[in-house]
């Protein structure tokens, strides 16, 4: 394990199944048209017209201290998450409150930011987060509308902060990238116009382009990036970490051996419910009047840390990432069934069950809309991470 390697502390921060469900309640703000979730260890500024979130702050401690970090800061295509919309809803939305934290005691909030459209649709996105939890949950929900019509590319986006300064995509793409600013390129005649060349920094002369990070899904349950130390490229990193966790890729369209971006240049971090960029993976072609409801997530996203002691970058960013993994084996609490939509998608990750423990049958829950309420037992054991 990667603990041995550093010493016999343990530097994981993971709590397996999205936090203790202990800790500073839960509580839910609004002013001037933004809405903003907390827990003490997480506090995510929503934007109600648009459905972004323009911080992820991060309260830790890991040299002795408490310290708070905007995970987004400073990335120069203005740190966020933001979604793209495949063509559903208007692109405004309306912000409605399904749970309010003061009614449970500050155990879990969750919050509806719903765009309508009466003939391509409407998309429902759905933020909720937990007691002691480390992290947040992203839920989306498409409803048909009246016309003919499809849905395009559809995702979340996350630029994460500048601080950043490794991406782990899988354990066999993990690496060090160049800055999010200072660095230079040239674009290569005839290729696409990601695939360019390094003319500066450690990287000079060697190539480089999204495509090259992109995953099969059915492969895939954890991506995203670490702030490590770097002392041969003169780079101080925080040792923390910012994923996109994934229990199951059951509602994503195209299958299992459908390719997508994961995460890429530009400390980028995707989530692809609906994507074009290797054919397959967009719904087209619904008639008029169909009438239908899909359910995508819910997903995490996680933030951990690991002592700042650990200076090595190779040691540092595996350990954030093996721990970022755990979220993944892990089953995440279901907060008590309430009226409304959350009776339709609890917030919590049901990973396959060949990948995580037992759940008794008090907390199981349903992660899509599907009828069936998890892997069909005759399927192929999905690959363990």
């Amino acid at each position: 394990m990667v603990a041995g390697w550093i010493g016999a502390t343990s530097v994981f921060a993971n709590l397996p199944g999205g936090g203790t469900g202990t800790g500073g309640n839960v509580t839910l703000t609004t002013s001037s048209g933004t809405t903003t979730l907390s827990n003490g260890i997480i506090s995510i500024p929503i934007t109600q017209s648009n459905a972004n979130i323009t911080h992820i702050y991060y309260t830790f401690n890991n040299t002795g201290s408490n310290q708070t970090l905007d995970l987004v800061a400073g990335n120069p295509n203005t740190g966020k998450l933001y979604w793209e919309t495949g063509g559903f809803g208007t692109g405004t939305f309306t912000y409605s409150v399904v749970t309010d934290p003061a009614t449970n005691g500050g155990n879990y909030a969750e919050v509806d930011l719903l765009s309508t459209s009466a003939t391509a649709g409407n998309m429902d996105v759905h933020f909720s987060m937990l007691r002691g939890s480390p992290g947040f949950y992203v839920t989306l929900i498409c409803t048909h509308g009246t016309a003919a019509s499809s849905i395009g590319e559809m995702r979340t986006n996350i630029y994460a902060g500048s601080i950043f300064n490794w991406m782990s995509v899988d354990n066999q793409r993990t690496r060090q990238m160049m800055p999010v600013s200072g660095a230079t390129q040239d674009v290569i005649p005839g290729a696409p116009v990601e695939a360019y060349l390094w003319t500066n920094g450690f990287r000079q002369g060697q190539y480089e382009d999204k495509y090259s990070y992109s995953a099969n899904w059915g492969d895939q349950r954890v991506w995203g990036w670490s702030s490590v130390t770097n002392s041969s490229l003169g780079f101080t990193g925080k040792n923390v970490g910012l994923w996109d966790v994934s229990a199951s890729v059951e509602y994503l369209t195209g299958g299992p051996m459908k390719r997508e971006l994961m995460s890429h240049m530009g400390n980028t971090i995707l989530y692809m419910f609906e994507g074009s960029h290797y054919g397959g993976g967009t719904d087209s072609g619904f008639a008029a009047n169909e009438t239908w409801t899909k359910v995508y997530g819910p997903y995490f996203v996680y933030c951990n840390n690991i002592p700042s002691t650990v200076t090595d970058p190779v040691q540092a960013s595996t350990a954030l990432y093996a721990d970022a993994q755990a979220q993944a084996t892990a089953p995440h609490p279901c907060p008590p069934s309430t009226s409304g939509s959350a009776d339709i998608f609890p917030a919590c990750l049901t990973p396959p069950s060949s990948a995580r423990p037992p759940i008794p049958t008090t907390t199981a829950c349903p992660i899509s809309s599907n009828t069936s309420s998890g892997p069909d037992p005759t399927s192929p054991t999905p690959p363990a991470l």
